[in-house]
Order: structure tokens, then sequence, then C-alpha cells
């Protein structure tokens, strides 16, 4: 059976939604912007992730670009390293607003 893939909205702000969209992806271009990273390592800095899901994020990150694998490291490509501008953002918003947010 074929993978269905995603679409893309026309909306850049939903583009970059749905490349990080789900409960680990963020954690993984996280944890890459430091370098590059062993299997192992993202399966014990991803606190709480299962072999099995981190797989299949690093699969969906490759899928969008947004990661490679390279001589067993995982590391972002320059797609994945454009995105540090925006989860600064996101990261500094969510840091000044946590005490209004509701914890989840």
């Amino acid at each position: 059976m074929p993978v269905e893939r995603k679409r893309f909205s026309s909306c850049p702000i939903e583009r970059t939604l749905a490349v990080l969209s789900g409960r680990w992806k963020a954690a993984v271009v996280w944890n890459l912007f430091s370098g590059s990273k062993r299997y192992s390592d993202l399966l014990r800095l991803a606190s709480g992730i299962s072999e099995r899901v981190l797989t299949q994020v690093l699969h969906e990150l490759e899928d969008d670009g947004v990661v490679r694998k390279t001589d067993g490291h995982w590391c972002l490509t320059e797609l994945g390293s454009d995105l540090m501008i925006a989860m600064n953002g996101l990261w500094a918003w969510g840091l000044h607003h946590a005490s209004a947010l509701p914890q989840r």
C-alpha cells in the first residue's frame, strides 16, 4: 500500500507547522541544532520516546528534507538548520508565556 504524502498548505506558517507537527519532531530537530547525533543519543535526549516512534520521526523528517543520515549519525540538512530561527522564536514565546499556558 503506498504511503500517503503530506499535502502542504499555501500558508508558510502551516507548511512549517506541518513539518514539525507531532509529539517528537520539534524535540529531535532541537537536539540536532547542537550537532549530529547517533540514533542512541537521540533516543536518550528525547526522554520517553520509543525506538519505533523515533525511527518513524527520523524517516518523516528525512522525507521532508530536514535531516539526513551520514556515517551512522543523524544531522540537519541546510533546510533543517534554517528551522533554528523559527524554533528560537517559538521557544522564546513559550518561555515568556509559560505561566499563562496550561500544563500538558
